[in-house]
């Protein structure tokens, strides 16, 4: 009876241990399913920053999809508070944002109108005329690239900034806007702002060059 008591513990069961350490989580990286995995992989990839704390993971036993903080690997982000509410989030970027394509429209068309006037002034007078350029393309590429950083910069200070958004802040306008409303769960209202905005803005500037 003392050698009993005295006898080491069992082994643990390595079928049992070899299942809680074999892959079995799932997450969500550039819009598609990856996996499966281990929570130690998971757990470099958020150290590596290539998927963030409120990336979308599921494992067999789970109803539907998570983010990593609602799920059993809520451990591995305890240390980052949470995103901040959308609602505190301002705005006024993304709709500045949505409004350039007909600001930049009309700006065309006063500058086309002017040409036509000053073409039709020198034709009388008998003066050469010089037409003036419209806007360089490179003005609306840098004001549409610093207002997207700008507000992707707030998005990362809020806790929803990500590498994507901050590639299509600065060079995809209509793609960073419906990201935005995604990941905020807004309804893309400045996202369709700026379609419209760039369709009446060509009409205007159309108008004037018929």
């Amino acid at each position: 009876m003392n050698e009993d008591l005295g006898a080491p513990p069992p082994l643990p069961d390595a079928d049992k241990t070899s299942k809680l350490d074999a892959p079995q989580w799932y997450y969500v990286a550039n819009g598609s399913r990856q996996g499966p995995t281990d929570p130690a992989t998971i757990k470099a990839l958020l150290d590596k920053k290539q998927i963030e704390p409120d990336c979308q993971v599921w494992r067999k036993g789970m109803p539907e999809w998570k983010s990593l903080r609602e799920s059993d690997l809520a451990e591995l982000v305890a240390a980052d508070p949470p995103p901040i509410s959308a609602q505190q989030i301002g705005n006024g970027y993304v709709w500045t944002l949505a409004l350039l394509p007909l600001i930049f429209g009309v700006i065309d068309a006063a500058i086309s109108a002017s040409n036509q006037e000053a073409a039709a002034r020198s034709l009388v007078l008998g003066f050469p005329y010089h037409p003036s350029r419209g806007l360089p393309v490179q003005i609306p590429v840098i004001i549409n690239g610093f207002l997207g950083w700008l507000d992707d910069r707030r998005l990362k200070q809020a806790g929803y900034g990500s590498r994507l958004t901050r590639v299509t802040a600065v060079l995809f306008t209509p793609v960073y806007l419906f990201l935005r409303a995604k990941r905020l769960k807004q309804r893309p209202y400045y996202a369709l702002a700026w379609i419209i905005s760039l369709i009446v803005g060509f009409v205007v500037y159309a108008s004037v060059e018929g």
